[in-house]
């Protein structure tokens, strides 16, 4: 009687580790793979329930599709960002960001851009994204169907810059 119940609590003990979140994705720490992957996991999990972004409130909403060229198009422009120290969704060629995602590749019929330079992770990235009513409004926007996530350090303390891109494509699925 005694090693089933130790039995059902090993089986229980292991239920219950692989029910819980996956844990914080720090840039020094993780990969930039696993950052970036985070960073929409939380979104779609922001998504998945409804949402007051401001004064605006926003149903659920589908979950975004990762795009390679969405995610070219935001780690190219965060790089661009670290590397000459701005911050701005404007690039210093003078690109905006549906220009960018073109140039990646990706052919779109809606663009949105979010960008962040500080935090450490992808749970303080999208926490600060999701308390900002627009950039929380780019986040529920049912009508984008894909997303682009890249993240670059600078070379000072505290320079991490993150972008998030996000797409409708031309072409219907």
């Amino acid at each position: 009687m005694v090693s089933h119940s130790l039995r059902f609590a090993a089986l229980a003990a292991v239920l219950l580790s692989s029910a819980t979140p996956a844990a914080d994705a720090f840039v020094a720490r993780d990969s930039n793979a696993t950052v970036r992957a985070r960073v929409v996991e939380l979104v779609n999990a922001a998504r998945s329930r409804g949402r007051k972004c401001g004064r605006e409130r926003f149903p659920a909403a589908p979950s975004l599709n990762v795009s390679r060229d969405l995610n070219d198009a935001a780690a190219d422009h965060a790089r661009d960002m670290a590397r000459k120290k701005y911050f701005e969704h404007r690039g210093r060629d003078g690109s905006q960001p549906k220009d960018r995602v073109l140039r990646a590749g990706y052919e779109s019929r809606l663009t949105g851009e979010n960008i962040a330079l500080g935090p450490e992770s992808a749970e303080e990235v999208v926490a600060g994204w999701l308390d900002s009513p627009g950039h929380c409004a780019n986040i529920m926007d049912a009508r984008f169907q894909d997303i682009g996530v890249g993240v670059a350090t600078g070379r000072g303390r505290g320079q991490i810059y993150w972008v998030q891109n996000f797409g409708l494509p031309m072409k219907a699925r």
